[in-house]
């Protein structure tokens, strides 16, 4: 019996379904498919304006020169370590975790990393200033400045990148725990 009500509730609905369309719905137009304005509109990009650089910014610049330096003295210290940290490392390849040599390994490699904190510190100094001078809307100040630390922060960051390297292959001669 339920299934009888359905096929009787479907034919009704289906009835009115396609009843004739009231005339009010007949007589109203479609939209139209012409253009509006907005799609009409110029869209190409106006040229940029060249920004012409402020003058350099002295503090900054000394800055920049201070955090450089520091950035060297780190390199300094650990590129007079590395070759320790090297004989000690291969003296300990193959060594087992916790024995002598290994744990001298990794005094090693501990003070080597200890060495490079000035490099590391100014890295981060520099990364600071950069994205610090970033924010500045005169867009003069923030070429001349971001030309200024730029140049040093490149180098400091590939002093840091080589350390890292050393250290990397330094801990991978070594058998982990």
């Amino acid at each position: 019996m339920p299934i009888i009500m359905l096929r009787r509730l479907a034919a009704s609905l289906a009835l009115l379904a396609i009843a004739p369309v009231p005339a009010e719905a007949q007589t109203r137009g479609y939209p139209s498919l012409a253009k509006r304005p907005v799609e009409s509109r110029d869209r190409t990009v106006p040229a940029a304006q060249p920004v012409q650089p402020a003058a350099p910014d002295a503090a900054l610049a000394t800055q920049v020169e201070t955090l450089g330096k520091q950035a060297a003295s780190g390199d300094a210290a650990f590129q007079q370590q590395i070759a320790q940290g090297r004989k000690t490392a291969s003296a300990a390849t193959g060594a087992a975790p916790a024995s002598e040599s290994w744990v001298a390994a990794e005094m090693t490699i501990s003070a080597l990393d200890s060495a490079r904190y000035e490099s590391v510190a100014a890295l981060a100094g520099l990364d600071t200033l950069y994205v610090d001078k970033q924010d500045n809307a005169d867009a003069a100040r923030v070429t001349t400045d971001l030309a200024t630390i730029d140049p040093v922060r490149t180098r400091v960051l590939a002093l840091v990148d080589a350390q890292n390297d050393a250290l990397d292959s330094l801990r991978k001669s070594l058998r982990q725990p």
